[in-house]
């Protein structure tokens, strides 16, 4: 059997290397280097397996993702070509609830603006930080991050609101919250926290029309998927001042976030302008291409702003949270070699 992992990290290759040694394993950078006659093909959350992946793999069996998120896995092109797709359910609640709570301080304490002060002190009203004690957290998504972060932020002596779907009453009353409609906590909330899945219902659940039902001055909070927010209407809302601040581990172009972020945008840029249209491209390559720079440059701006605070896609990144997302995978994997791989590991619509 060929099992083979994309983008892995130097110090997990050993780990499943050893754990899969009686088959051939093989690690490559990225989906487009995986070989034709792989059987299993274990992915991060930056690798899209669609249509395209499984049609140039007929031999791939099964695809387990190392995340707990399975929006870049096209599940009807699997259940299609009979392809089963696993992911890893729970893995980093605590390193992203507390990664939460890392943005919140960096917004609200102003640190991006006292780290450009380098070290002088100067009286400047827009550096002064705001306590958290008797403000309003509004969390969007009370599954386990959302519970976590909730539980932390009484313990701040906050006051919680929180939107679900599916509102968890007992977990309410037990922890200290109450329930709202997603309008009425974004009007109610001085900090709003994001901690939903990305679908469908809730590709740009935070638009135009409900970044202005916000306080003025509200602080916004994504460690959990990019699309969840419309991009330009977040940067209009920053640079009006009805956002007083943001926190981001994501972005909807996820790669933004990597390395010297600003330089790298500016360089993507210069790139998609010099390499012109695709051969045989009309209106339809054209107006993609412009989306693409458009959304590249409300990037840019957004990461240059001094009042948005962002970490390059680390929430997850404990040393726990990590050792725990490998020892699922390989669950995953072994379990489903020998035929039995547990439900709740199976990406479902």
């Amino acid at each position: 059997m060929k099992i083979v992992f994309v983008d892995t990290r130097d110090d997990e290759q050993p780990y499943f290397a050893d754990t899969f040694s009686a088959h051939t394993v093989e690690f490559v950078e990225s989906a487009a280097d995986v070989p034709a006659d792989a059987d299993i093909v274990s992915v991060s959350v930056d690798d899209e397996i669609g249509k395209k992946f499984l049609a140039a793999h007929t031999s791939v069996r099964l695809v387990a993702t190392r995340s707990s998120t399975t929006d870049h896995l096209d599940e009807a092109a699997a259940a299609t070509r009979g392809v089963t797709l696993a992911y890893v359910p729970d893995y980093g609640t605590a390193a992203v609830a507390e990664h939460t709570f890392a943005l919140i301080f960096g917004v609200v304490r102003r640190l991006r603006h006292h780290m450009a002060r380098e070290g002088k002190h100067r009286k400047v009203t827009a550096a002064h930080g705001m306590e958290l004690r008797g403000k309003t957290l509004g969390i969007a998504g009370t599954g386990r991050v959302g519970w976590q972060v909730a539980a932390a932020a009484r313990g701040f002596g906050m006051r919680v609101v929180a939107y679900d779907i599916a509102p968890d009453e007992e977990l309410a009353r037990e922890t200290g919250f109450s329930y709202l409609e997603l309008d009425a906590l974004m009007h109610a909330s001085d900090i709003v926290t994001l901690h939903l899945p990305l679908n469908r219902n809730t590709y740009h659940v935070l638009d135009r029309r409900r970044l202005a039902l916000g306080k003025p001055g509200q602080v916004i909070i994504n460690t959990a998927r990019g699309a969840l927010i419309e991009q330009a209407a977040l940067l209009e809302a920053l640079e009006s001042g009805q956002l007083g601040g943001l926190g981001l581990d994501v972005l909807e172009d996820e790669s933004a976030l990597r390395g010297d972020s600003t330089e790298a945008i500016t360089s993507q840029i210069i790139k998609r302008l010099h390499a012109g249209p695709a051969a045989g491209g009309g209106a339809a390559d054209r107006e993609h291409r412009l989306q693409e720079l458009q959304g590249m440059l409300h990037n840019r701006r957004l990461l240059a702003h001094p009042n948005v605070f962002y970490t390059p896609g680390i929430g997850y990144d404990s040393i726990e949270a990590l050792e725990a997302m490998d020892r699922y995978t390989a669950e995953n994997i072994t379990r489903f070699l020998a035929g039995n791989l547990r439900p709740q590991a199976v990406v479902r619509s």
